[in-house]
């Protein structure tokens, strides 16, 4: 309501220009809310985009999703023609003396895409990157008039808080928010998929009576809440309800509304560098904290998952992680170090154990692998050798036990898989 007021309030031409904007990009690979919503509930999305319209007396109206999204693209369209039909949007709309048109607008499949003022920049034909702020949307946005802008759910509740009024939204969630958000629910829970709930819910409620808790029995072992500009979060914080606030208490963020409950299979500096690793390649590289600090903390993550790793990197990769915090130009820099800082915060003595003990329980970091040919159990068949491509695979014939030089291993895995006696563990 807020930025509502603002948009409308904010100063312009003399012809009264004013945008406003559904945020349809996603990026994240756990999220697909928006993209749900948009090919399931194009009238839903436009509805409420025509509700905002007039709150602010906007002239046009722009959906920004990616090119990617090729159904949402097409639905919309023919969302949009239909409304136009009827004539809710166009000219004059119902007689009045109000015009508002929307069009829909396809994006490059970048993530930083949905940073919104990298958005308005891929709108105006440039290339998408984010911009210091203030001045901000509201008063200075799409080619520099006042813009406001939502994502795709937040446009598709507009309709029903209409409809059922302020007081029957109000009523749902808690003190911190009201009202309820859609979830991607993944990871080794018994059933996943995109559930709506009120705010108030906890993890722990979601998982065990929503999910069907941890899959074959199995114990929760960490939460990663918010994807990967999300952060780690260990099975004694799952009382902690799904706001805003009660999130960012715990030193996580609801991001794009997206969790995954792992068990004890999962490794969370594996799950660490593919976040860091997402989040260095989307980077659009304006800022220096989030282009080369990115690519420093994934650095220092292949030396604790492949045996490099000292016991101080962890006090220095919590000292680059709060400096890139505080100093990157937006959110993606801001937020991407989440998974560095609460995983060593929740989860330090699983990343001393990969330094010290150079193990990992999960099995997954493969760099810290030491394979042994055992053998009494080898019988000298030479199917291990054929598939190794670094040759550091000696032996093996003539009745003389296979040996793998280490040294030349590159842990792909090919020689364990190739063994049919068990030999090779």
């Amino acid at each position: 309501g807020h930025k509502w007021k603002k948009a409308a309030n904010a100063p312009t031409d003399d012809l009264g220009t004013r945008y406003i904007m559904v945020n349809g990009d996603e990026g994240n690979p756990a999220s697909y809310m928006d993209r749900s919503i948009m090919e399931g509930c194009p009238h839903q999305v436009i509805e409420g985009l025509i509700v905002g319209a007039y709150a602010i007396q906007a002239t046009e109206g722009i959906i920004y999703t990616r090119s990617d999204y090729s159904i949402a693209v097409r639905r919309l369209n023919m969302a949009l023609e239909q409304a136009r039909e009827r004539g809710l949007l166009g000219k004059n709309i119902n007689g009045t003396d109000f015009s508002f048109d929307v069009y829909v607008h396809e994006g490059a499949e970048a993530f930083i895409g949905g940073e919104s003022t990298a958005l308005m920049m891929s709108v105006e034909g440039k290339r998408p990157m984010p911009k210091a702020q203030p001045p901000h949307s509201v008063n200075q946005g799409l080619w520099g008039k006042p813009t406001l802008l939502n994502n795709a759910e937040t446009w598709a509740t507009v309709p029903s808080i209409i409809n059922k009024g302020a007081g029957w939204y109000s009523a749902m969630g808690n003190d911190n928010a009201k009202g309820c958000k859609v979830w991607a629910l993944a990871g080794n829970i018994k059933y996943n998929g995109l559930m709506e709930f009120d705010m108030k819910t906890t993890f722990h409620e979601v998982i065990e009576d929503v999910c069907g808790g941890i899959s074959k029995k199995k114990e929760l072992k960490v939460i990663h809440a918010g994807g990967v500009t999300g952060g780690f979060l260990p099975p004694s914080k799952a009382n902690t309800a799904l706001d805003y606030e009660s999130l960012l208490k715990e030193g996580v963020l609801m991001g794009q509304a997206s969790f995954a409950a792992y068990d004890q299979s999962a490794c969370v500096i594996d799950l660490a560098k593919f976040s860091i690793g997402f989040n260095e390649a989307e980077t659009c590289g304006k800022c220096t904290p989030c282009r080369i600090g990115l690519t420093l903390i994934k650095n220092k993550l292949d030396d604790i998952s492949e045996g490099r790793g000292k016991l101080e990197d962890l006090d220095k990769l919590k000292s680059l992680c709060e400096e890139i915090n505080v100093t990157s130009l937006c959110g993606l820099g801001e937020t991407a170090v989440k998974a560095i800082l609460t995983g060593i915060e929740y989860f330090r003595a699983e990343y001393e154990r990969h330094i010290t003990d150079q193990i990992c329980d999960a099995a997954r970091c493969t760099g810290l692998y030491r394979y042994i040919v055992k053998e009494d159990d080898c019988v000298a068949c030479g199917q291990c050798i054929k598939p190794c491509p670094t040759g550091a695979i000696t032996g093996g014939t003539r009745k003389v036990a296979a040996h793998i030089d280490m040294d030349l291993c590159i842990n792909c895995n090919a020689c364990y898989d190739a063994c049919g006696f068990l030999a090779i563990v």
